[in-house]
Order: structure tokens, then sequence, then C-alpha cells
């Protein structure tokens, strides 16, 4: 069994409780402990989880403005699909707020659950966004 997730793995059940949260708002500690008892794996790496997901919770308005602002025109928030907007609000929060992920690593990682979780043009669009986003 492995013992501790990878950073891009822990950034992806990062993601997966934002998109759970912005889906049903249920409570972020219920998530927490679900994702310890379903992968054990990421206890380790819970510090950055929660650390993560709960600075996007306290900076979700501001997140939101930035990705509105850096939309292309005619763009709202509410034609971004749910996926998308999660992984948004992760990329600009690590961009923005984690000191210890350089801006190109965030995109890249952003990108790269867009192509996993979202649909097949929706990783050109967020890489569009970010770059608006890092300018």
């Amino acid at each position: 069994m492995k013992k501790k997730l990878s950073r891009s793995e822990a950034r992806c059940e990062a993601f997966k409780i934002i998109f759970s949260l912005n889906q049903h708002k249920d409570d972020v500690d219920f998530l927490f402990e679900n994702l310890a008892a379903e992968l054990p794996a990421s206890v380790t790496s819970m510090p950055y989880i929660k650390s993560t997901v709960l600075g996007i919770l306290e900076k979700e308005d501001e997140l939101l403005e930035i990705i509105s602002n850096n939309l292309a025109d005619g763009w709202r928030l509410d034609r971004i699909s749910k996926v998308a907007k999660s992984i948004l609000l992760l990329a600009v929060y690590e961009i923005k707020y984690a000191e210890d992920v350089p801006t190109p690593v965030a995109i890249n990682e952003a990108v790269e659950l867009s192509k996993k979780y979202d649909e097949p043009d929706s990783s050109a669009f967020v890489n569009g966004v970010l770059a608006g986003v890092v300018k």
C-alpha cells in the first residue's frame, strides 16, 4: 500500500473536495474525515489539502472576482462548468497564496486536472484564464 500521496495526487484530492463543496455545500470536516478513511495515504498530505481547501473557502469571493476579471468578453462565471470553476479556484489560490507552488506548476497541474475531469476543450480555456491571471 502506498504510504504517501504525491503533491499532484494531493492537489487532485483538494480539487475533489472543492468540487464537492461547490456541488452540495457538504460539511468540510466530514469530507476531510471521509478522505482519510477512504484513502489512508492522504493522511500525510492532509496539512496541504486542508490548508488549501480552507484557504480557498476563506478567499472564495476574491478568487471568483479574479477569475471573472480574466474571462473572455461574453463569458460569465455562471457559464463555466463546475469542474472548470473548481480547478480555477484551486489554481488561482495556489498562484496567489501558495508560496511553495511555482506559478508554472500551478498552471500545468490545473490544465492536467481539466484534461482528466472536464470536457476536451476545457484545458485550453483553463490555460487561457490562468494566463490572464498571471499577467
